[in-house]
């Protein structure tokens, strides 16, 4: 006759091995079910384009300093009857208000190019609000006009600046066709280049700076090229009104 011996160390340590492997279960089980009632949050980006099958296009300029090149990019926006978005620092606004005013007065956007000129992911959330809200009182003070859009300086941002900007309501514009035209290649090559990056929905990007001396003689080859393929030409805040702002 088989005696049966109960062995207490081995049922023990079978319990173990059951009870962690029932609670892993229970826990997964529990993550899986939140994932499914709770919205997943998605990665913020900044705004490149705007999905459209229309062929419209938002033309925008970069100024942190220089009087040379503003009055010339204005005067030819005012030939062609074309209304841009112009990103303008801070301190560039108060050292030249007549410039702002002028933007303002012929009908085009303001935006803001922060304070000063560097990324502002390097720095802290309150160094990053302290950036835009400055630019923000400035280009407020000389213009009358609270700007909602910004351009980040060098373009540069990370979920921190872009969240921060959010809650200054702001949106944060970035650009799916790029001029160079800070580069200096010529003004056949900006003027190749705007054409050829543009596309339904685009968001272009030039600069008023006089570090881009080259932009005044480009700029009116852009329009009338831009005009010949068909494009219509609007500030950011009306681009944003014809679909989904995207980053491709």
């Amino acid at each position: 006759m088989k005696v049966f011996i109960f062995d207490y160390r081995k049922f023990k340590k079978q319990l173990l091995v059951f009870g962690t492997f029932f609670i892993c279960a229970c826990v997964i089980t529990a993550l899986l079910y939140q994932q499914q009632i709770s919205p997943t949050s998605a990665k913020k980006y900044a705004i490149y384009k705007v999905k459209t099958d229309q062929k419209v296009a938002a033309l925008t300029f970069d100024i942190s300093w220089g009087t040379e090149v503003p009055g010339p990019v204005l005067d030819t926006l005012k030939q062609h009857n074309v209304k841009s978005t112009f990103f303008i620092s801070g301190p560039w606004a108060l050292k030249h208000p007549e410039f702002p005013k002028r933007i303002v007065a012929e009908g085009h956007e303001i935006a803001s190019h922060g304070e000063e000129h560097v990324n502002l992911s390097d720095y802290s959330k309150d160094e990053v609000k302290k950036n835009i809200l400055t630019a923000q009182k400035k280009i407020k003070e000389v213009t009358g006009v609270t700007p909602t859009l910004i351009r980040t300086p060098n373009g540069d941002w990370n979920d921190m600046v872009l969240t921060t900007a959010e809650e200054l309501n702001y949106k944060v514009i970035q650009w799916s066709a790029d001029s160079l035209d800070w580069k200096k290649p010529g003004v056949q090559a900006i003027v190749d280049r705007v054409l050829k990056k543009t596309q339904p929905g685009a968001i272009i990007l030039m600069h008023a700076s006089d570090t881009c001396l080259q932009t005044p003689e480009a700029l009116p080859l852009v329009l009338e090229g831009l005009k010949q393929q068909g494009y219509k030409l609007v500030t950011v805040s009306e681009l944003l009104k014809y679909g989904e702002a995207t980053i491709d």
